[in-house]
This record gives structure tokens, sequence and C-alpha cells, in this order.
């Protein structure tokens, strides 16, 4: 079995999510549904430390997660790059470990779901899996010592296929990011985490 350190990007919760407006509270279900992410991510036995690469150095301190994590603000702008730093560090720190990018913003992921996904990853040197329109991307992984090659953004699946990660095949809560209020209640129906739940004002949680 390989352990993993998994890279979760975050933005800072006031610029996040703007195409939920006009809630009021974007900035609450943003971090809402970043810290469910996280706790899912936690919760795989497979992950042995969860890296952060976020714009904001205070936006995480209170993590309290019951597996290692070490948090990153990243150097320079953009999504690709902050990845980039980030798995340069994971390199030289854990050269032992596969290494995954997560998107922070996956509220209806599972640990058990994240487990399977992470157990096919085994067997690919560099996988991919397309977010629930198949056209973006949600996670891209590779074994030890593979390099990964993020290209976040529209059309990103794609891109990343022809790079040379290879399709990993995932439940629709992996798959389901969410950056419209559709998605969020795409999301809600597939049932959303406590945090989630309790920002939105659910009566009951997964």
């Amino acid at each position: 079995m390989i352990d993993w350190v998994v890279l979760v990007p975050i933005k800072r919760f006031a610029d996040a999510k703007t195409r939920l407006h006009p809630r009021a509270d974007r900035a609450a279900v943003a971090e809402a549904i970043a810290r469910d992410t996280l706790d899912a991510v936690a919760g795989v036995s497979r992950v042995r430390m969860i890296l952060v690469m976020t714009d904001d150095p205070a936006l995480v301190e209170d993590l309290a997660l019951p597996v290692a994590v070490t948090v990153r603000v990243q150097r320079v702008p953009g999504l690709n790059n902050a990845i980039a730093d980030g798995l340069r560090y994971a390199q030289e720190s854990w050269p032992d470990y596969g290494q995954a990018v997560l998107l922070g913003d996956l509220p209806a992921l599972t640990s058990e779901d994240l487990e399977d996904t992470l157990a096919a990853a085994e067997e690919l040197p560099l996988g991919v899996v397309p977010d629930a329109s198949g056209s973006g991307t949600v996670m891209i992984s590779g074994q030890p010592g593979v390099p990964l090659l993020p290209a976040f953004g529209v059309g990103s699946a794609r891109r990343h296929r022809e790079l040379g990660h290879r399709l990993l095949r995932a439940p629709e809560g992996l798959r389901r990011d969410v950056d419209t209020p559709e998605d969020l209640q795409t999301a809600i129906r597939l049932g959303v985490g406590r945090h989630t739940a309790a920002t939105l004002g659910l009566t009951a949680a997964r």
C-alpha cells in the first residue's frame, strides 16, 4: 500500500466561490465546504500528510485533524503555480509518498470514496479524476517519484489526459465540486459534511 501526501489548495474565503453570489453567507459556505473536504481526506488510512496551499496564512490556523497537516502560504499567484510550488515541497519533504492534488470544494466527498480512489491510483503512474461534467479536474495523482503535471482550469481533464494522466473512475461525491448554486444543491442531495450542513441550517449531516 502506498502512503500519500494530499495537496489541497484553499483560496482566501472572502474571495472564494464568487459564483455563489448573491448569497450573503458565501464566505462561510466556502469555509465550510473546505473544512468538510479536509475532514474527508483526514479519514483516509492511506493519507499520511495533508499539505494545504493557501493565499491566507491565518486561514487554517485552527485545523484540528487526526492526521499530520502542513500549511504553506503560496508565494506566487494562480492555482497551478501554487500547486506546482506545493508539489516541489512535497517531493523534497516526503519523496517516498505518492502525491495527489485534490480540490478543496468537495462537500459531498466521503473518506470511503477517496480511500477507494487512491487504492485504484496505486496502479497508475499518473491518474486524473474529472469533475461531474467531464471537462474539469477534481484530482490528479502520481506514484512515488513520478512528477505530477498540474494543468487545472477550463478543459483541464483533457489536458491532463494529454499530459499522460490516465482516467481514474470515482464516485460522484468526489467528482462534484461546487461553484454555482446548482452545484451546491446537487451536493446537498448527495449528502454534505457536517460543516456545510451546519452552515446551511440543514437538519442532518452524513
